[in-house]
């Protein structure tokens, strides 16, 4: 197990009977997405799991912990990096498309996780594991993807920073405002945003920049 995973997959050590582990993630699911992160507490999770509360705190150390192996129990995909590398940046951004809508229909959505994100900027541990998670990870696919597609020749260097943040906020952006962050909301960000910023001409700002310099 990496680092990465045992960060993420945060149930405890020891020789408990691990056949209860399934149903306690299946009811922590389930009030996870009634309820949001928030809302709900482990004395709601141990009853719809049909278990003592210290049955969950003897598996995992806290409400943060639990709903991050949640995350990771459904989404195993997202503890690892899978760049996509289709021979060209319209294609590689396609496969990110493509696994939304797969993801669109489990039970853990982008948007679930999405939303759960959002909340934990209250919550350091779980901010903590939702970052790597969704944020960072989301973060270096996008940079990945424009890096090959500057190996390949197809776009010049430059700092792709704020392009690789984008889709990530214009999502938290959308959860915020109530709505669904689904692959067709993928798509229109990375058409109508990630592509056109990408094959801008990379001096566009410094033009600017030289101009408003000469008329002052």
């Amino acid at each position: 197990m990496t680092e990465r995973e045992s960060k993420l997959r945060q149930r405890t050590d020891g020789r408990l009977d691990r056949s209860r582990d399934p149903i306690i993630l299946d009811a922590a699911l389930a009030e996870l997405t009634e309820h949001g992160y928030a809302k709900t507490s482990m004395n709601d999770i141990a009853a719809r799991a049909g278990v003592g509360k210290a049955a969950i705190y003897r598996r995992w150390s806290s409400k943060a912990a639990l709903m991050t192996d949640v995350v990771v129990y459904w989404r195993p995909e997202l503890l690892h990096d899978d760049v996509p590398d289709t021979g060209t940046l319209e294609g590689d951004f396609d496969v990110i498309i493509e696994r939304a809508a797969r993801n669109d229909n489990e039970l853990v959505s982008n948007d679930l996780v999405l939303r759960v994100a959002l909340e934990a900027a209250h919550d350091p541990e779980l901010a903590s594991a939702f970052d790597e998670l969704m944020l960072f990870k989301g973060r270096r696919l996008v940079r990945a993807i424009l890096d090959q597609a500057v190996e390949r020749g197809d776009v010049a260097q430059r700092d792709w920073s704020i392009i690789a943040d984008t889709l990530i906020a214009m999502g938290l952006m959308r959860v915020m405002s109530g709505l669904t962050v689904d692959a067709r909301f993928l798509r229109e960000v990375i058409d109508t945003l990630i592509l056109p910023a990408v094959y801008a001409p990379n001096d566009a700002a410094g033009n600017r920049r030289q101009e408003g310099s000469r008329r002052h």
